[in-house]
């Protein structure tokens, strides 16, 4: 049997699999979502952002936090409490939490907290590591109905629909007692 190699026909195979293969990488990559936007360096962070966010969250930060967390979450701090929304202007607690998570770790939650507490695996209150899930049970009913973002030291950020967005603790007499489990979906 004889083998003919023609050089044009080698090159012309050779130059449509590479033109393939970037088309395949460049569809691949534009359409994959992002999970995690890249994480602040601790020598990114200014001096005194810990103390001004200490302030704005009206508790003592230790520095070892996210910093992407903790200025998106300072940012809505004092945000008024609107039944349905999920902007600086008004949110609930969900569309507070789904706005939070999609700016922050570019993740998509679902919009109501019944179906977001069914998302990630569950976590107990000893076990919760910042930027958690936790909910919440408050009134007569099965479901949950209140969600927050946990911040650390039994501290968690949520929208109160008589205060707004504020931080509030784990151990509060009004909360210890609704807690119903954490969430870890990052």
């Amino acid at each position: 049997m004889f083998c003919y190699f023609d050089p044009i026909l080698i090159a012309k195979r050779s130059f449509v699999r590479t033109i393939s293969f970037f088309l395949v990488l460049l569809a691949v990559t534009s359409c994959y979502p992002l999970r995690k936007p890249a994480q602040v360096s601790r020598q990114d962070v200014p001096a005194g952002f810990f103390e001004h966010h200490s302030q704005r969250l009206g508790y003592r930060l230790s520095g070892t936090e996210n910093p992407r967390l903790i200025e998106e979450v300072s940012l809505w701090m004092g945000a008024p409490y609107r039944y349905g929304g999920s902007t600086l202007q008004g949110a609930d607690c969900s569309g507070f939490v789904m706005s939070v998570y999609r700016q922050v770790y570019g993740i998509a939650l679902p919009r109501s907290t019944a179906d977001m507490a069914r998302v990630g695996r569950r976590v107990s209150r000893h076990r919760l590591r910042e930027g958690d899930l936790v909910f919440f049970k408050i009134g007569k009913g099965r479901k949950v109905t209140h969600a927050g973002i946990y911040l650390g030291n039994q501290r968690f950020i949520h929208a109160s629909t008589s205060r707004g967005v504020i931080v509030s603790h784990l151990s509060e007499t009004y909360y210890a007692p609704r807690f119903v489990h954490g969430s870890r979906v990052r």
